[in-house]
């Protein structure tokens, strides 16, 4: 990470968790947040990162923040400076990314194109990033 980048993260936790603190729910692997709301620990980006997954009906959507990028659906394996445990973050993404092409279920992630919504498809050793259409 850029110098200095660390100890602001750090300072910023420690001031989110603190203001907060009566707000937050731990929980060990996932939490049912409510019915059809279901978050899962990652890991391999940031500590703590998780994922959150979506069911109504039949429709299926998982927001997985940071743990997925344009890049890593040609590359699963690259990693970048702001990951705190590369190989872990390389890890999740790749199973990530797997279990989304299996199950043709929705993928947002912040760092994705707009509208940020799409599915994943599998190009030999790689991943493909199908966007959805923007109908509004």
């Amino acid at each position: 990470m850029p110098a200095g980048f660390p100890d602001a993260l750090r300072a910023a936790a420690k001031r989110f968790s603190k203001d907060y603190q009566s707000q937050l729910r731990l929980f060990e692997d996932e939490h049912e947040v409510a019915p059809g709301v279901v978050v899962s620990r990652t890991g391999g980006h940031t500590p703590g990162h998780s994922v959150v997954r979506v069911a109504s009906g039949n429709d299926r959507l998982m927001f997985a923040g940071d743990a997925v990028f344009a890049v890593g659906f040609d590359h699963p394996d690259w990693f970048n400076g702001f990951e705190h445990d590369p190989e872990e973050a390389a890890r999740v993404r790749v199973r990530l990314l797997q279990e989304l092409a299996a199950t043709g279920e929705l993928l947002v992630a912040t760092h994705m194109p707009f509208p940020s919504v799409g599915h994943v498809a599998v190009d030999g050793d790689a991943f493909r990033w199908v966007p959805v259409f923007w109908d509004y």
